[in-house]
This record gives C-alpha cells, sequence and structure tokens, in this order.
C-alpha cells in the first residue's frame, strides 16, 4: 500500500512539474512588459521630450486602472475560473506592450500604460487562487516562492531590453525603443494561448492525476478548507471587507512605493553613476538575481515553521538596511550598487511571504476578494512611489533624497508587520473562533 508521504510527494511534484514552469515564464513576460519602460526611458525621454516628474507619472500610472480593476477582475476569477480569465489578461498585456511601440508623446504614452494597467489587473492575485486551488496550505509559500524566482528573473528582461533597444535601434528607421516595445510584447500573445492549454481550475479537471492522487489531493485541501470554516462561509465580501485585509493594504502600499520607486528609476539611479545602456541593463539585474537563494531559503523558512509575517518583518528590514547604505554612498558608486543590491534580496524575498499572509485567514472565494483588495489598492504605492521618486529627483538633482525615503516606507512597512503580528496572536471574537488564524 502506498503510504500517505509517497502520495504527497507524487501528486505534489506532477503539479509543481506541470503548472509551475509555464506560471514562471507568464511571470517573467508581465514584469518584462510592465518595467521595460524603465529601459526605454534612457532614450525615450529625450525623444518625446519627458522629463524625470513626467516620467514618474508615465510610469506610475499605470497603477491607476490596476488598482481600480483589480478587485473587479478577481470577482470574474471567482465566477469564471482562473483559466479563462487570465487567458484573456495575459494576450492583452502583450497586444498593449506592442502597441506602446506607436506612442507620440507623453499624453499617448500616458493613456497606453493606464490600458496596460486595465490589462493586467487580477494577474498576481488571480495566480494565488490557482495556488490555494492545487496546493496544501502548508506548501504555498514555497509554491509562491517556485513562481516569484521568476519575478526575480525577469531581472534579465533589464539587459535583454536594453540589447534589444541598442541592436536594433535605427532599423527601418524606428528608434529602438520601439523595437524594444514590439519584441517584448510577443512572448506574452503566445503564453496567453499556452496558458489556456495547459491550465484547469481545479483537482476535478485533473487529467494527469491517477485517482489515489486526486483522491488524496482533494480530501486534504478539504481539510485546509475545513481548517478555516469551509469554502461556503467564506463569500466574496468576507474577503473583501475583512478588517485584517484593510491592514495588509497599509502594509502594502508602503512595499509597493519601494518595490516601484526603485524598479523604475534604477537604470537611471545607474546612469548617473556614468554607466552605458547595456552596462546598466547587467548591473540592475543584479538585485532580483542575487535575490533569488535567499528568497528561496527564507520562504522554506516560512513553511517549515508556520509564521509568516515576522518572515516578512526581517526581509522588510534588510531592504530598508540596503537603501540607507545605497543612499549614503551615491558618490560611491560599487557601495551605492551594493546597497541596491541587499534592498533588492530584502524587496524581493518579501514577495512570496507577503502573498501567503492571507492564505492564513481567508479561502475560496474570499481569498480571491481579498488579494485583489490587498494588491489593487495596496499598489497605490505603484504609482505614489514612482511618482515621488520622479518629482524629488528634478527638484534636488539627482536620486539622493529619493533613496532615503524608499528607505523610509520600506521600514514603515517592517514596522506595521510586527504590529500585525501581535494582532494575530490575539484570539478572535467568539463568533469566529472557528476560523483558524496564523499562529504568528
Amino acid at each position: 500500500m502506498t503510504s500517505p508521504t509517497d502520495i504527497e510527494t507524487r501528486t505534489l511534484s506532477k503539479i509543481k512539474w506541470r503548472f509551475v514552469p509555464l506560471l514562471c515564464c507568464c511571470y517573467f513576460a508581465l514584469y518584462l512588459d510592465r518595467l521595460n519602460v524603465s529601459v526605454a526611458a534612457l532614450t525615450m525621454n529625450e525623444d518625446l521630450g519627458i522629463s524625470p516628474a513626467v516620467f514618474g507619472l508615465v510610469a506610475g500610472v499605470f497603477f491607476w486602472t490596476y488598482s481600480l480593476l483589480e478587485v473587479p477582475s478577481n470577482y470574474v476569477v471567482s465566477r469564471v475560473g482562473v483559466r479563462v480569465w487570465v487567458t484573456r489578461i495575459i494576450i492583452s498585456w502583450g497586444l498593449v506592450t506592442m502597441l506602446t511601440a506607436a506612442a507620440q508623446g507623453e499624453i499617448s504614452l500616458i493613456l497606453l500604460r493606464l490600458l496596460l494597467g486595465a490589462a493586467e489587473a487580477g494577474f498576481a492575485p488571480a495566480m494565488i487562487v490557482l495556488i490555494g486551488l492545487w496546493i496544501p496550505a502548508s506548501k504555498r509559500a514555497g509554491a509562491i516562492s517556485l513562481m516569484i524566482i521568476a519575478v526575480l528573473l525577469s531581472g534579465f528582461g533589464t539587459p535583454l531590453s536594453a540589447i534589444i533597444m541598442t541592436t536594433m535601434d535605427g532599423l527601418l528607421g524606428l528608434p529602438g525603443w520601439r523595437w524594444m516595445f514590439l519584441v517584448t510584447g510577443v512572448p506574452a500573445v503566445v503564453l496567453g494561448f499556452v496558458f489556456y492549454a495547459v491550465i484547469r481550475n481545479g483537482p476535478e479537471e485533473a487529467t494527469f492525476l491517477d485517482a489515489e492522487e486526486k483522491r488524496w489531493l482533494t480530501t486534504r485541501l478539504a481539510q485546509d478548507d475545513a481548517a478555516l470554516g469551509g469554502r461556503a462561509a467564506h463569500p466574496f465580501l468576507r474577503g473583501v471587507l475583512n478588517p485584517r485585509v484593510a491592514y495588509l493594504v497599509v502594509m502594502y502600499i508602503l512595499f509597493a512605493f519601494s518595490l516601484f520607486g526603485f524598479q523604475f528609476f534604477v537604470p537611471q539611479m545607474l546612469q548617473q553613476f556614468g554607466l552605458g545602456t547595456i552596462a546598466i541593463g547587467w548591473v540592475a539585474a543584479l538585485p532580483p538575481l542575487l535575490a533569488v537563494g535567499p528568497m528561496l531559503w527564507w520562504s522554506r523558512h516560512s513553511d517549515r515553521t508556520g509564521e509568516r509575517v515576522r518572515h516578512y518583518a526581517a526581509a522588510a528590514a534588510t531592504a530598508g538596511v540596503g537603501f540607507l547604505i545605497a543612499g549614503f554612498s551615491m558618490s560611491t558608486p560599487p557601495i551605492a550598487i551594493a546597497g541596491f543590491c541587499i534592498a533588492g534580496i530584502g524587496l524581493y524575498t518579501c514577495i512570496p511571504i507577503q502573498l501567503a499572509i492571507p492564505t492564513t485567514f481567508l479561502t475560496g472565494a474570499a481569498l480571491a476578494g481579498g488579494i485583489g483588495v490587498i494588491n489593487g489598492l495596496g499598489n497605490i504605492g505603484g504609482y505614489i512611489g514612482p511618482q515621488v521618486t520622479g518629482i524629488v529627483r528634478e527638484a534636488t538633482g539627482d536620486f539622493t533624497a529619493a533613496v532615503f525615503l524608499l528607505s523610509a516606507s520600506i521600514f514603515g512597512a517592517a514596522v506595521l508587520a510586527v504590529i500585525f503580528a501581535a494582532w494575530q496572536r490575539r484570539p478572535p471574537p467568539a463568533a469566529s473562533r472557528p476560523i483558524a488564524l496564523d499562529p504568528a
């Protein structure tokens, strides 16, 4: 007779090998198409007459429509399933990326970034919902971390974009940044069709699992749901209106302020050090690439201990220290770059743990609603961060003060996480005591 441990190992291995590589490719394409504007800015800003402050608006305005449509998008996911809706998301953001090559000035570029935000809305929360449909609760941070590897490996997208810009510049009379948008949008369109062919909405649709594996997985997921009061007890609005979700929104705003303020401006920060376009691409790739090992280790440690929030706080504090080092060393590029690398390790290590926190107190449709609110409203910080970074850069003449602001914001997220951990330890109200909470 097959032991439960053997069944678990075999089942989860099949799931991960079938889904995770594809999800990684989708995440890579997502960040490639979201952040390629930061590389385009090295020559596009001059071509279109865009100032640092205006570029901050161009980079961050993406999050206006992204945030506005996140919850509606996740409501659709809860009604029609991940497979169909995410296919639409992936194909549409690829097409918008290609269309960005036609931008003629700041107005058209802003409109295209708004359209890209609308196209992408709902993707990341839908991935967490998908993980919740297939992976037991005790394994989710590790599974999420495997997907986030693709976010980190998307660091290769920066030198790739720089190489496309440099080598294709002038081809058919078009500047390199226009070719870069055209080329980098194609993979997403292809991946959308692959996603529809491969992904299924739950174990009941899993033709790749045998009867024993499907029975084990269905039972295990039902046990996880029962520990949280059952899926039927978690309607969509319960996740949207949960007070813990509202708190996590504030925490995410501070995190997104630092993350996207850094991501959208790091090529220009490195340009301030006198680096060339391709060198900027490779150096900008260092923070996410160096984060791969620490992120995997810390996420698995979180899974082993069953603790989420204090793990997040430690990673956020690490990012804050990195930005402090960089801020004090902007006149010494090697030290500043080392500080950016430390900051990147902290920021990217936050991501899988942060995404796993809502699964400790929500399930089913409520998880879709809660994740949608956190990712949607929290990404207001994704607009504010680049906008403030650009304004401060234009006002002061360099990025030193902006880097200190990025440090202060992520330190704020770490402090809120420590407070949240204490909140989680408090017993729930009598009416909701059957619901198991994070033991943090």
